[in-house]
Order: C-alpha cells, then structure tokens, then sequence
C-alpha cells in the first residue's frame, strides 16, 4: 500500500479489443493486464510524474474501454452471464460492474441496475451511452417495486457496500476518513443485501 498502484483497464467488446486498446495507448506503456482476459495496465509512473490521464484520451470518449481495477473485472467474468439471460446488479454504484455484465450479454437479454444511494447511481446514464449499452434498465432507489417486478434474474450481482480498503493504495487519505460509525453502517448495510438478492431471484 506504500507503493502508487498502476491504472487498469477494462476493454468494452461492445465497441473494441485488447490490442486496439493497448495501441490506442501505447505512450503510456499500456500492456495486457493480469487476471482477467480483457484487463489492460498502465505501469505506475515515477515519483515525480502523475497518473496517465486516461479518461482524457479519444479511447475512452469512444467508450473502447472503462477504468477499473483487474480484481473488480473478474467479479464480473465469475458470475457466468451470457446473452439472453435476465441480470440484476442491485448495488450498482456508479455502473463499473454493470457495463462489464452488459459486455458479456453482448447487449441480449435483460440487464436491471439498481442502488439505494442516487447520488452513487447517477453517473450511470453517461457511462451506459458511452458504452453502447442497449439492453439496460436503471431503476432508483424510488422504484423498489419496479425491481421486484422486473424479477425473476438468471443471476443477481451484489457488489455490497464495504469499507474502501481495497482503494486505498490509490486513495491512501480515505483510511483516515473511514469512521467507525461509517464501518457499522457498511455492515448493516450489507446485510440488507444479500437477503435482498435472494428475494429478487
């Protein structure tokens, strides 16, 4: 954690490939990254020098690939969706992992993004054009019912609230930031969850 982390990548076959990615940003060193077959990485830089400013670049303005870390890209890969299939991301976020659900869907089939916290949700809509996404529904925390009603789901993703630990090599101030009531309230949290995605099954 003492070290600065690379920047990784995930390739959106909806609209490109590994090596046109890699190409598109050869300057920055980019290469294939580790765990997951769509993963690009850009080396950390030196001391004195700041992280690539990938989300500058026409690539991503194209919606070729997204930022997002290789362990987060194989959540994804390990949930076996396909095309044609009825998905559910109930804790959506920001998108990340349903952008990557969408890919593997081939953009068949049905795809729900749901998250209790709108403000966490809202950046969805841009990410879901850019990418080409045609198969995706996004329903606010308003609308609970419309999720239990657009039920049942071949397979529901639950990346549950948690701690940030996983980010603070990349933002090492948010350990300090983190308050023990913030920690109690993840754990709640995360066990409204899981009973949740069992219900919408």
């Amino acid at each position: 954690l003492a070290q600065r982390a690379p920047v990784d990548l995930r390739v959106n076959t909806l609209k490109s490939a590994r090596p046109q990615v890699i190409e598109a940003l050869s300057r920055f060193g980019a290469g294939e990254g580790p765990w997951s077959p769509l993963a690009v990485r850009i080396p950390a830089p030196g001391p004195d020098t700041r992280n690539a400013n990938v989300e500058a670049e026409p690539a991503h303005g194209l919606g070729w690939f997204e930022v997002q870390d290789a362990g987060s890209q194989i959540a994804a890969l390990l949930s076996g969706v396909g095309p044609g299939m009825s998905v559910a991301d109930i804790c959506a976020g920001a998108g990340g992992k349903t952008l990557a659900l969408a890919a593997l869907m081939k953009n068949e089939g049905k795809l729900v993004a749901h998250d209790l916290d709108r403000f966490r949700l809202r950046p969805i809509f841009e990410r879901l054009t850019r990418a080409g996404v045609a198969n995706c529904e996004v329903i606010s925390a308003q609308d609970k019912g419309k999720l239990e009603a657009a039920g049942p789901f071949d397979c529901v993703v639950i990346d549950a609230p948690c701690s940030g630990s996983g980010s603070w090599r990349r933002k090492p101030d948010a350990k300090w930031r983190l308050t023990r009531k913030q920690f109690d309230q993840r754990l709640k949290d995360q066990g409204r969850s899981l009973p949740n995605g069992l219900t919408y099954q």
